[in-house]
């Protein structure tokens, strides 16, 4: 039976694309256990297998790191664009306490992946990002594109979802910020974490937001409480604004606002509210 022939009957097509077959069946007894009779599972040890059978549009791809005759880094973008921007493509990747690289693991997001594993992959956290992205479909929210982080954020708080937040620079940079019942639990942007990554991203000015309906990550590098992380950055923000004019006054004294960021931010609520009414 081909892939074409199980999709018409409705079921959700896996492609594991690992270069190691005893992962490969461990993947596939785990998936099977869980999700049942609703899966059809292919297994593809090399990356022209992986080519050929994703052809066939399967719903979810798990890419590895390295198959064997070829790196699974160089897969991404052909295979992406043979499954189509509405699947979706996990990449498998790392070893150790240091899991994937941080440079591979922006240019992976950047050609494409939607998530990314380090191994030793735990399996149940597999299993509940995959429910997340089958049930339902990340949203599209186009329109999102040109608001500013503080709104996004501050919009997702109040509504209490799950939602991944990617930030993909013009100059290839990508940053990324998870979000677990509305309040933020990762932030990373090239090598850094947490707080500092938060304002790395906050400086950005230009960029395309990509965003799901799901917490695609466990990590947890921020301790904080949205709303103050949220307050906290731009505080930081706004002292590193009123520092650059004053220096560009050259100790004049005077600030280039008269007013502080948060209080910008305090008397934005009416549209933070409108965008809130607009974001399902």
């Amino acid at each position: 039976m081909g892939l074409q022939d199980t999709q018409e009957k409705d079921k959700t097509v896996i492609l594991l694309a690992l270069g190691k077959p005893e992962e490969a069946l461990l993947f596939e007894q785990h998936l099977i256990q869980h999700f049942g009779g609703g899966l059809e599972i292919f297994r593809a040890p090399s990356g022209f297998d992986a080519m050929s059978l994703a052809m066939n549009r399967p719903r979810v791809v798990l890419l590895d790191q390295r198959l064997p005759d070829v790196m699974g880094l160089d897969m991404i973008e052909p295979i992406r664009e043979q499954i189509g921007d509405n699947n979706y493509l996990i990449f498998v990747g790392g070893s150790g306490k240091g899991g994937i690289r941080p440079g591979m693991r922006d240019e992976a997001l950047k050609r494409g992946a939607t998530a990314l594993f380090d191994r030793p992959v735990n399996l149940d956290l597999l299993i509940d990002t995959l429910h997340k992205l089958l049930y339902p479909k990340p949203p599209e929210h186009p329109h999102l594109n040109g608001l500013e982080m503080i709104d996004l954020l501050q919009a997702y708080h109040n509504k209490r979802v799950d939602r991944t937040i990617r930030i993909f620079a013009p100059d290839g940079r990508v940053g990324s910020i998870y979000m677990m019942s509305g309040e933020v639990t990762h932030i990373e942007c090239g090598a850094q974490q947490g707080f500092q990554a938060m304002i790395e991203l906050m400086n950005w000015r230009e960029g395309e937001i990509r965003i799901w309906d799901a917490c695609l990550s466990s990590e947890r590098t921020n301790k904080l409480p949205t709303q103050n992380l949220i307050l906290d950055a731009a505080r930081e923000m706004d002292e590193g604004v009123n520092n650059q004019a004053q220096d560009m006054a050259e100790g004049a004294g005077e600030s280039l606002f008269g007013d502080s960021f948060e209080e910008s931010l305090s008397s934005e609520n009416v549209r933070i509210n409108a965008l809130d009414d607009e974001i399902d």
